[in-house]
């Protein structure tokens, strides 16, 4: 409106949005819900019970999928908006059922079924890239259809409600993105040839197993398509009489199937289309379909290699550096997934109850390994099987900090080592993640060193394992001055231009050539004086030997009119400068010439650029400040660490010594 009423509390809108709702179709639906809710509560009044179970019985309902397919026209648009979509639905899966705060116990099983569903497909298809482990949950990244997928899981614990939540409104968003979270998971089974929705085993369920619920059907439901595929080829080949009843009953499908694209066809007519309109969108789906199918059949080229885990490895090793940089995206994509997949080829882990067992078997089987536990739902009986077993993940001390008896052939690890293998496609030596000693820190997989400018100490470990291993797609290891900033040698012409532009800027102050040239023959006799001179001392340039420095002269500190005793500013150029200005200064001196060349250069940009200019320098400011301050907490841990190790040192030689001296006088 133009005149708006003053106060708070008021919301406006658009015109044309007003206009957009009026034609929406849940408007009708949330319409008929009003008058159905007021149906009831007049019955209720009225005490008619058999028509309040009647109204119940037919409460309208609708549906979000136009809303879906209205935001998202294509499958990537979806697959790009999926990571708050992910978060918030796996966090009502763990959530509790309230009726205090309005949290449906269907709402909850849903989600649940959904997170179980999509955990399934990115470990079926070896799509887990990330992992981190926070203080708020767990990290994840997957990448589908070269899209790459960030959500978090919280941790599965006893889950507090907090009263200051809205969670109406976090109920409105979820209703939302569960219709989108079936819409995705839909297609995305779709488009493997597998049954959606698929079948829950509630025995696995309940046993906490995560995705193996649902896995081991989808296996068992491949294995069959596979079985009925190869009864099919049968009948062909033999030309029975049942191929030809099957054949016969298959026409009819046929016929509705053209039936229904010339019923489409005339539509299509009618509402306005020509050929060349409808030739081009057949066009169009034509493409789209190719790229599907050339995009499925390279995520299935060679997915698991036959053979055992060495032969596995080396068929996704690299050790030539150029052709580790040379490789295409392509190329590079079927490495790491196939890499993904045998990383934990091989390997049976088994999963103690102080582990979180769904991360566990979501990451380990995604990286192509098995798992087991004690109780029920496990895929291994621990008892008969338990040869297999070559790791346990338990995340507490062991008695004596020793393996048990009869398992001293197994690895014991903490859960992070599973975490760091998966991040950097290695599998790490087990001694620092022994189960009671202090682990080595966790690094993020989704911070890049090379953009903060700081390497971690145990970073550098790791991608120096990753080139022994021949990783693809590895970074290059960063040079040892890779922190400080090497000098480099000028060629001939960037003298010539260095020159060049000093005796411009000479001659831009009034100075002419032949000046400049006699000043610099004065320059050098003056540097060779002061190299030849052995008796000055630091400090006095440009002071006699009678000169005393207590003494000032009257033109600095007295006036020539009063006589009276100047007193001199305390105010200082650097005070007077802006952040920015000073900043810039400050890495002009650090940078040399060439900063200083480029902060010329950047004297020529307009107004905004240049501010723009500064404000960037104060960015790589910052990094860099903060970089050296990381640098310097490492300096004082590993001083700290080295202290405490030479006073336990200096404690057991004491110890040892006056054990000896007491056995002697024994």
């Amino acid at each position: 409106p133009k005149k708006k009423v003053k106060g708070q509390g008021k919301t406006y809108y658009h015109a044309k949005d007003i206009a957009f709702l009026m034609h929406e179709p849940l408007m009708n639906t949330f319409r008929e819900l009003r008058a159905y809710e007021r149906k009831i509560k007049r019955a209720k009044a009225k005490k008619h019970f058999n028509q309040v179970d009647r109204l119940r019985e037919n409460k309208p309902a609708y549906t979000l999928d136009h809303l879906v397919k209205e935001r998202y026209p294509t499958f990537v648009d979806a697959l790009r908006d999926l990571d708050d979509c992910l978060t918030l639905v796996h966090l009502f899966a763990l959530l509790p059922a309230a009726k205090r705060h309005g949290i449906p116990q269907d709402v909850v099983a849903r989600a649940r079924e959904l997170s179980l569903e999509f955990q399934s497909y990115v470990t079926r298809k070896h799509a887990l890239r990330k992992v981190f482990i926070s203080v708020k949950g767990i990290y994840y990244e997957a990448e589908i259809r070269g899209e790459p997928i960030v959500w978090l899981v919280s941790h599965n614990l006893q889950q507090t409600l907090p009263e200051d939540v809205d969670y109406r409104v976090m109920l409105t968003f979820l209703e939302f993105y569960i219709s989108m979270t079936t819409f995705v998971n839909h297609q995305l089974y779709h488009e493997d040839n597998l049954r959606y929705p698929p079948v829950l085993d509630v025995a696995l369920e309940d046993a906490a197993t995560g995705a193996v619920a649902i896995v081991h059907e989808l296996k068992r439901k491949m294995e069959n398509a596979a079985l009925v595929a190869q009864a099919r080829e049968k009948a062909t080949a033999t030309g029975s009489k049942e191929n030809a009843a099957i054949e016969q009953g298959e026409k009819p499908k046929k016929r509705k199937k053209t039936l229904a694209e010339k019923l489409k066809e005339i539509a299509q007519f009618e509402d306005g289309e020509d050929e060349d309109d409808i030739a081009e969108r057949e066009a169009a789906e034509r493409e789209r379909e190719r790229e599907n199918e050339q995009l499925r059949m390279e995520e299935n080229i060679e997915m698991m290699t036959s053979g055992d885990e060495a032969n596995a490895q080396m068929a996704t090793t690299i050790m030539d550096e150029e052709q580790n940089a040379n490789l295409t995206d392509r190329e590079l994509l079927i490495l790491d997934r196939k890499r993904r997949a045998n990383l934990f080829n091989g390997l049976t882990f088994l999963i103690k109850r102080e582990c979180p067992r769904e991360a566990m078997v979501f990451i380990v089987k995604s990286f192509g390994g098995e798992v087991c536990w004690e109780g029920e739902g496990s895929p291994i009986d621990i008892n008969e099987e338990k040869d297999k077993i070559t790791h346990v993940i338990m995340d507490r001390p062991l008695p004596n900090d020793e393996k048990p008896n009869g398992e001293t052939s197994r690895e014991f690890i903490v859960p992070q080592w599973i975490c760091d293998c998966a991040n950097h496609r290695i599998l790490i030596s087990t001694e620092k993640y022994f189960p009671g000693k202090k682990p080595p820190p966790h690094l993020s997989p989704f911070v890049d060193p090379e953009e903060e400018g700081y390497y971690p100490e145990y970073l550098l470990e790791l991608m120096k394992l990753q080139h022994d291993f021949g990783v693809p797609g590895r970074k290059k290891l960063p040079s040892a001055a890779s922190t400080e900033k090497k000098e480099r040698k000028k060629t001939e012409e960037e003298e010539e231009e260095e020159t060049h532009r000093k005796e411009l800027e000479k001659e831009m102050k009034g100075v002419s050539y032949s000046k400049s040239l006699e000043n610099e023959e004065i320059d050098e006799e003056e540097d060779n004086d002061s190299d030849s001179d052995s008796d000055s001392y630091p400090g006095e340039e440009g002071e006699s030997e009678d000169s005393d420095p207590n003494e000032s002269s009257s033109d600095e500190d007295y006036d020539d009119e009063t006589g009276e005793k100047r007193v001199r500013s305390k105010i200082t150029p650097e005070m007077a400068m802006r952040e920015k200005d000073r900043v810039v200064r400050e890495r002009i001196q650090k940078g040399g010439e060439e900063a200083e060349l480029d902060h010329l250069k950047s004297a020529l940009l307009p107004r905004k650029k240049r501010e723009l200019y500064k404000a960037m320098q104060i960015g790589l400011a910052k990094k860099e400040e903060r970089a050296e301050e990381l640098r310097k907490r490492a300096a004082e841990l590993k001083q700290m660490a080295r202290d405490k190790g030479g006073n336990k040192r200096v404690k057991t030689t004491k110890g040892a010594g006056g054990s000896a001296k007491k056995k002697q006088k024994k």
